[in-house]
């Protein structure tokens, strides 16, 4: 149980942040991948030592950066991804530098299309929108060494060899299997549902004595496990060849959530204790089932044998228990069952890729979307502001503010405020850090280590956490600066800069085409509309189908969605936090209409359209009562379903009302 209490502490420090949009995926450590990446810096930071040549620094960021282009996954998808990195940060580098040397006027006047054209690689995908904003940040590191053009080519031919030796060092000799990653992160699902489960069982004591904690357990574990389930399924969708096998697992995975939803619910919602005997008995061998599966799932070939004869007894003993928990358990035992049968099988026929993944193509004649358009124009105005700005206070490698601009500004004020301060404290952390370095390791040889070490904790930790990335790469940066471009105070420069840049991009997102995001009204009936239409689906319905699973899948999004902007407001400090609060009650009532419907279709009951129609013009009421102009009726609404979904629906009636008129 040592190792279950050990994930337990993991995964509720990253459910905490996920909760306030800061990115936590612990299972996405990639050792590997980091060592790889240090290799192929630290080769040319010694080739630049050895040589006394300080413009190899640029192979050396060159390749880095190439890694940081890489999205992993099929070969081909890296190949585009790097190589139109390697290539526009080639022709950026030159023409920054070239631009810089005639004066920095012309180097501002360049900055614009030099930045504004990289950042439209939002409208074809996520992998090539990280390619062009790592465009960018070399047009903007560039244009702080003007050459004329003679030496504005070497600086492009030295980049452009660094990317090519990481990409080759990457894609042809060093390879990672592809399906790494996705293995690591439908473990992470395993494990975070072998928590709940846990938790389940012991906080059905600490209920008894107290709702509000439970309650807010309860939320965390369906919001943290809802993100790694679709962040899994991501990952699945990029695997060129067994996708679908990767996915029945993701698949089985929901249906244990769905099965510890309709478990909680039964316990919390319901206010009922466990019996001392069966129930209990069967609820504690299940964190053992899943932390099996935990173990597994993570190897190439898992082994079915025991989680098959485990999951087959659990289920012997559930048919023997008649009530609403033992048919929870059963059904994730159930899955658990079948996720061996997969295993034992070892494949799964139909694959998954869509097409746009199977293609591949870039897509060039595709229109730019208005919010890429705006972020761009946005993106380059700030860059320009801040390079003017560095050059008035004269700060010494200012470039490390313009490339905070770049890196730290989104396209929602959303997403851009927290990444603001992740940046901030990351640079901090990562200054100390480097500065400790320089004091303990003078010595080049010993700096050279350090490189190493650090190249591979930044690559390593990129996808777990942007402020664990920001203290190694800041790190990273300095002890390769202190190398190669030695100077005073780096470190001091490093943090000064990099707080400006942010607080440049936060104040660029703010008051330039600022754009909030959906509203909490919006959020809120997406969350409601959702949800009753799941209930809705499953009183219509005689049992768990593939479309309902759909379904409650698109409920539990949205109530993700809402549960994180909620949080998000709060952290914020807006004002009318009561009526957060409120908001915090109708999602409340929204995840007990989910348990209820999930319970409701693992009890197999009679379909009845009658009632789904009724709840389907209840949630119509509801969405309709979030407009500008509607209200919700004063008279009540009739129930619908089984008494637990009715009542549900009831409160969530009753939310709605408060969040509308909290007065």
């Amino acid at each position: 149980m040592s190792d279950i209490q050990h994930t337990s502490l993991t995964y509720r420090l990253a459910r905490k942040l996920e909760s306030y949009s800061f990115a936590a995926a612990p299972e996405q450590i990639g050792l590997l991948e980091g060592a790889r990446a240090a290799l192929a810096v630290a080769s040319l930071v010694a080739l630049a030592l050895l040589l006394g040549k300080p413009q190899l620094s640029w192979a050396a960021f060159g390749a880095f950066w190439a890694c940081l282009a890489d999205p992993g996954g099929r070969d081909g998808l890296r190949l585009r991804a790097m190589g139109v990195f390697a290539l526009g940060g080639t022709v950026v580098a030159f023409c920054a530098s070239a631009a810089a040397d005639i004066g920095p006027v012309l180097a501002g006047m360049a900055l614009l299309p030099l930045v504004f054209l990289p950042s439209l690689g939002g409208t074809y995908g996520p992998a090539i929108s990280q390619a062009g904003s790592l465009v960018a940040v070399t047009a903007v590191v560039a244009v702080d060494f003007p050459s004329p053009p003679a030496g504005a080519l070497t600086l492009a031919a030295i980049f452009l060899f660094g990317c090519l030796w990481a990409m080759g060092l990457s894609v042809f000799v060093w390879r990672i299997h592809r399906q790494a990653p996705a293995r690591r992160a439908i473990a992470s699902v395993f494990a975070r549902l072998t928590d709940m489960a846990t938790e389940l069982l012991s906080g059905e004591r600490q209920h008894r004595s107290g709702r509000a904690a439970w309650d807010a357990m309860n939320a965390d574990h369906r919001r943290a496990i809802r993100t790694a389930i679709e962040r899994a399924r991501g990952l699945a969708l990029g695997i060129e060849s067994g996708s679908a096998f990767y996915a029945a697992q993701i698949d089985a995975a929901d249906r244990i959530f769905a099965g510890l939803i309709a478990g909680g619910h039964h316990i919390a919602d319901l206010g009922t204790s466990l019996a001392e005997g069966a129930e209990r008995n069967l609820l504690s061998r299940l964190p053992l089932l899943l932390a099996e599966a935990h173990r597994q799932v993570a190897r190439r070939d898992p082994a079915s044998a025991s989680l098959a004869a485990a999951a087959d007894a659990v289920l012997r003993d559930c048919r023997a228990v008649d009530t609403a928990m033992a048919r929870a358990i059963g059904a994730m035992a159930q899955a658990l069952a079948d996720l061996a049968e997969l295993w034992r099988q070892g494949k799964v026929e139909a694959e998954i890729l869509p097409a746009s993944v199977r293609t591949g193509g870039l897509g060039l004649r595709r229109p730019v979307p208005m919010p890429v358009l705006h972020h761009a124009v946005r993106l380059a105005l700030a860059v320009v502001l801040a390079y003017g700005l560095a050059i008035w206070l004269n700060l010494t490698f200012s470039y490390w503010a313009t490339v905070a601009v770049v890196v730290v500004l989104q396209p929602l004020a959303a997403t851009t405020w927290p990444r603001t301060l992740e940046r901030v404290l990351g640079s901090i952390a990562g200054g100390v850090l480097a500065a400790a370095v320089l004091l303990l390791l003078p010595m080049k040889l010993a700096l050279l280590l350090a490189v190493l070490l650090i190249a591979a904790a930044a690559i390593a930790f990129r996808f777990v956490n942007y402020t664990i990335f920001v203290v190694f790469l800041t790190a990273l940066v300095v002890l390769i600066t202190a190398l190669l471009l030695p100077a005073e105070s780096i470190p001091w420069a490093r943090i000064v800069n990099n707080i400006l840049g942010s607080l440049i991009a936060f104040a660029a997102t703010l008051l330039l085409w600022p754009r909030q995001g959906p509203t909490p009204r919006a959020v809120l009936a997406a969350a409601i509309d959702a949800n009753l239409g799941y209930a809705a689906a499953v009183v219509a319905s005689t049992g768990i189908s593939p479309a309902l699973e759909v379904t409650r899948r698109t409920a539990g999004i949205a109530s993700s969605a809402a549960e994180t902007l909620q949080h998000r407001m709060s952290l914020e400090g807006q004002r009318r936090r009561a009526h957060l609060m409120e908001m915090q009650a109708v999602l409340h009532a929204l995840r007990g209409v989910a348990g209820a419907a999930t319970a409701h279709a693992l009890a197999l009951r009679e379909a009845d359209e009658a009632d789904a129609a009724t709840i389907r013009q209840q949630s119509l009421l509801l969405v309709q009562a979030f407009g500008a102009t509607s209200t919700l009726p004063d008279k009540p609404l009739a129930d619908a379903g089984s008494d637990d979904i009715a009542r549900e629906i009831a409160s969530v009636v009753q939310a709605v009302r408060v969040f509308l008129d909290p007065a």
